[in-house]
């Protein structure tokens, strides 16, 4: 869940934070054990709870079945940081399910939008309404033109080959006119 949804996200919030300091047997908790992946260790406790009852517009919300929230211990550079992140289901899933979906739903994210934020800069892009989903097509087809470019050597990375590209014309002029007709054929 993001805060553009606040009123249910405050629900759930609440729930949870009742529902464990009351010690609720109406939520299913599993804690991973810690992880050292990147430079960074973490740890993630799974909450997972069919009682619905806490969302003040069930009408509105009628397709959620569960309720879930995961809270990410992790520690980078000796700095620890606590993250929380709450979910909606629409189906009553196990809590093992919850878990692989969810890191599942991470794994996606990381692999196809990193990237687009690192090589394109995307978290800073202002996108309007009107052209948002034309200019998020037309980001990937050049990303993607761009992967199939080996004419600056198989070494550079796909930022490198981005900088080249806007520092001369000759660059994009050998795409257009080369790269892509030969890989199209």
């Amino acid at each position: 869940m993001k805060d553009n949804q606040k009123e249910l996200k405050d629900d759930i919030k609440t729930y949870f934070d009742l529902g464990l300091k009351e010690g609720s047997s109406d939520i299913a908790i599993v804690e991973t054990n810690y992880e050292k992946e990147h430079g960074r260790i973490e740890r993630r406790k799974y909450y997972l709870s069919y009682d619905i009852s806490c969302i003040h517009d069930l009408e509105k919300w009628s397709t959620i079945k569960a309720i879930g929230r995961i809270d990410v211990y992790r520690e980078e550079n000796n700095k620890a940081k606590i993250t929380t992140h709450f979910y909606i289901l629409s189906s009553n899933f196990t809590i093992d399910t919850f878990i692989s979906s969810t890191r599942y739903h991470w794994n996606i994210e990381c692999n196809l939008h990193w990237r687009l934020d690192v090589i394109m800069d995307e978290d800073h892009s202002r996108n309007r309404k009107v052209h948002s989903i034309d200019n998020l097509f037309i980001k990937k087809i050049i990303f993607n033109l761009a992967r199939l470019d080996t004419s600056m050597g198989d070494n550079l990375t796909l930022k490198q080959k981005m900088i080249r590209y806007t520092s001369n014309f000759k660059n994009i002029e050998n795409l257009i006119f080369h790269v892509i007709p030969y890989n199209i054929l």
